[in-house]
C-alpha cells in the first residue's frame, strides 16, 4: 500500500473516531455539571452530586444500572448518560425546571433529588390529615411514617431514564402524552420483569391516587395535557394525568410482550415533529393502530374526558 493511501486512511479513521466522540459528548449537556462532585462507581454512566457527604444514592444507582442493562438489551443500544443528585437548595443551579427534588430527564441527564423532594413533603403533609383507614394501604409499603420518596425517587428515576431512550433520537413527539406513556410503560415493564421487589413501591401510590377520584383535577382532556404540559398544570393535576397513563400502561403491559415498547419508541422517533408533519387525531389513531397496536390507539379514541 502506498504511503499516501495509508496516510489518507488513517486520517479518515481519526476523523470518524473524533466525530463519534464529539457526537457522544454533545448528547450530554455538561453545562449543568459545573460545580458538582463526581462519585466513583462501578457503573458505566457518570454520577455527580452537589454534596457527597449525604450517602443516599446506592440503591437508586443500582436500580438505574439494572434498568440501563434491561433497556439497552430491549432497544439494542448502549445509552450514554449522566446521573445528577442535587440538594433542594442547589436545585435551580443544575436542574431544568422545578419543583426541587422531583426526578426529571433531558439532554442526556437524569436529575434526581439528594434530599426529600418538595412534592413528597407536600403530599405527605396532605395525606397525613386523612382518616387512618385511608392510609392502610400506604403504610405497609412506605413505612409507618410514610416516605413517598420511595415512589417519587426510587420509582420515577426509572421513568426518567426511559425518556432518554427516545430523547436521544428526538424530543418533539406528536403528542406529549405518548412520550409519557412510553416512559411509564418502560418503567412498569422493567420493575415487573427485573425488579419485582419494587413492584409495590411502584404500584401502591398510583392505585391510591386513582381510587381517590378526580376532584383534584381541574383539567382532564388529552388536549389539556398537550396545551398545559407540566408548568401550566398544578402538581396535583399533572399527577392525576400521570396516574391515568400509569393505569393504561399497566393494562397494556400485563397483556403484551415487551415488543410493544420497541414499536412505541420507534413510532416516537419516526414521527418526531423535527422531521415530520403534525398528525391530526384521526391520522394519529390510524398510524398508532398500524405501527404500535390497538391498545395504545384505544387511549386516544376512548379517553373518558372529551
Amino acid at each position: 500500500m502506498k504511503k499516501s493511501t495509508l496516510t489518507n486512511l488513517i486520517a479518515i479513521l481519526l476523523y470518524c473516531l473524533t466525530t463519534q466522540v464529539q457526537g457522544q459528548e454533545s448528547w450530554i449537556d455538561t453545562s449543568i455539571h459545573s460545580g458538582l462532585i463526581e462519585l466513583k462507581t462501578d457503573y458505566t454512566f457518570k454520577t455527580l452530586v452537589s454534596n457527597d457527604s449525604i450517602k443516599t444514592t446506592t440503591e437508586t444507582l443500582k436500580n438505574l444500572n439494572t434498568a440501563k442493562l434491561y433497556f439497552d438489551k430491549i432497544f439494542q443500544t448502549d445509552l450514554d448518560f449522566a446521573v445528577l443528585f442535587i440538594e433542594n437548595r442547589e436545585w435551580y443551579k443544575h436542574a431544568y425546571f422545578p419543583p426541587p427534588g422531583l426526578p426529571q430527564a433531558g439532554k442526556g441527564n437524569v436529575i434526581l433529588g439528594l434530599d426529600k423532594s418538595i412534592v413528597s413533603m407536600e403530599v405527605e403533609k396532605m395525606i397525613s390529615q386523612l382518616p387512618e383507614q385511608y392510609l392502610a394501604s400506604l403504610k405497609p409499603v412506605y413505612g409507618a411514617k410514610i416516605n413517598l420518596d420511595l415512589f417519587y425517587r426510587e420509582t420515577l428515576s426509572i421513568h426518567e431514564l426511559a425518556h432518554l431512550y427516545h430523547f436521544k433520537e428526538g424530543t418533539k413527539p406528536q403528542r406529549k402524552w405518548l412520550q409519557e406513556l412510553f416512559a411509564t410503560m418502560s418503567m412498569y415493564s422493567f420493575i415487573k420483569e427485573k425488579a419485582n421487589l419494587s413492584y409495590q413501591l411502584m404500584n401502591t401510590y398510583p392505585e391510591f391516587v386513582i381510587q381517590s377520584g378526580d376532584r383534584m383535577a381541574e383539567f382532564k382532556t388529552l388536549k389539556d395535557f398537550e396545551e398545559k404540559y407540566v408548568q401550566k398544570l398544578t402538581p396535583q393535576n399533572y399527577e392525576w394525568f400521570q396516574m391515568q397513563f400509569y393505569k393504561n400502561a399497566k393494562s397494556i403491559l400485563d397483556s403484551n410482550k415487551t415488543d410493544i415498547l420497541i414499536k412505541l419508541r420507534e413510532f416516537l422517533i419516526n414521527t418526531d415533529l423535527s422531521n415530520t408533519k403534525a398528525l391530526t387525531d384521526s391520522e394519529l389513531s390510524t398510524r398508532l393502530e398500524k405501527e404500535v397496536g390497538k391498545e395504545v390507539t384505544h387511549i386516544l379514541t376512548n379517553w373518558k374526558y372529551k
